[in-house]
């Protein structure tokens, strides 16, 4: 493993590093605390584990967004450069494992939801990681810089079909197809068939990536 590539790289060491800072202020957002408890009154609001798992979901995200547009430009990029980039996500995950646990607290009788929601992240940013690299590689052949537009499509990703959901008319199963309405659901114990839509859409999405990928990264190698 190059210096470039490594979980820690001081780019990498950098982006966990806001991970954990972010996602423990989600964390710590989420949770009322005594003093708080007569503004909330007032406002009328009241934190919900959710907002910790929205910000978790999407950091990691993020994170595999990161870390694929990186990918790109290690040095020595092959195939195996998808197991090192799945490595990246992980790593990140396993030391925001403490959030996790802890989150279990605020879901009573629901054991099952942080297992759920830590391997659909998972899937979600290895898909995410993908559609960067291949975009970064896109971009690089072509001498034309992706970063914006992958950074948008990260956002139409996760709001267009969370919005479309709430058409009247629209299958509310689309909401699905977004992150954010499929963490909603898997937090709230969604049915069996909801969870493998909201499973099976990222996964085939890195299905049907890796072909093109394993092209795309022989041409770069060989240039």
């Amino acid at each position: 493993m190059t210096r470039s590539d490594s979980v820690l790289s001081s780019g990498a060491v950098q982006g966990y590093f806001l991970l954990l800072l972010a996602c423990g202020a989600g964390l710590l957002f989420s949770i009322p605390t005594g003093s708080r408890v007569a503004q909330l009154m007032e406002l009328r609001w009241s934190p919900s584990p959710l907002s910790f798992h929205l910000t978790y979901v999407t950091l990691v995200g993020l994170l595999g967004t990161f870390r694929g547009i990186a990918a790109a430009g290690w040095d020595r990029l092959k195939w195996r450069t998808l197991s090192k980039l799945l490595g990246h996500i992980l790593f990140g995950q396993a030391i925001l494992l403490p959030y996790m646990f802890f989150s279990r607290a605020l879901l009573p009788g629901r054991e099952l939801v942080v297992p759920l929601l830590i391997a659909y992240t998972m899937l979600v940013a290895f898909m995410l990681a993908l559609v960067a690299l291949r975009l970064s590689l896109w971009g690089a052949a072509r001498r034309s810089h992706t970063f914006l537009l992958q950074y948008a499509l990260v956002g139409l990703l996760f709001l267009v079909p969370w919005a479309l959901g709430l058409v009247p008319g629209v299958p509310s199963t689309t909401a699905l197809l977004s992150p954010i309405g499929a963490t909603r659901e898997i937090a709230g114990s969604a049915p069996a068939i909801e969870l493998l839509i909201a499973f099976a859409f990222p996964s085939v999405m890195i299905l049907v990536q890796l072909p093109r990928l394993r092209h795309l990264i022989r041409r770069h190698h060989a240039v």
